[in-house]
């Protein structure tokens, strides 16, 4: 059985559930191509996930098992990864490197615990 991959992916992103041409097979670029057609071009799709995180919802939404029936996991993982980074919502939080800080008591006594025959 072939999986309804584009409604599926679809749906991960926009939380609606859109009738798409489906091929047989995950194809992310067409994806996207698709999702602007019906309205749901990169901008809308970034304003939308970027709302739902700072929501603290989760984004790509949870597709139902039903709407995943016959898509592979890890298949539907990589093809939503493909059109994540073709809408560039990759990454929606980039944070800066974190600081060098001090080490608490617990990490120091870690550091200094090493084996008898570590030769110390």
């Amino acid at each position: 059985m072939s999986g309804r991959w584009q409604t599926a992916l679809g749906f991960a992103l926009t939380g609606c559930e859109l009738e798409l041409a489906e091929p047989g097979r995950p194809d992310p670029v067409a994806l996207v191509s698709a999702l602007e057609a019906a309205g749901w071009p990169a901008d809308r799709m970034g304003a939308h996930a970027r709302s739902r995180v700072a929501a603290e919802l989760p984004w790509p939404h949870d597709v139902p098992a039903d709407l995943r029936a016959g898509c592979g996991a890890a298949q539907f993982a990589a093809a939503l990864r493909q059109a994540r980074e073709l809408l560039d919502l990759a990454n929606l939080e980039v944070r800066p490197p974190s600081g060098r800080r001090q080490l608490n008591a617990d990490e120091l006594r870690l550091m200094r615990d090493v084996p008898p025959h570590h030769g110390s």
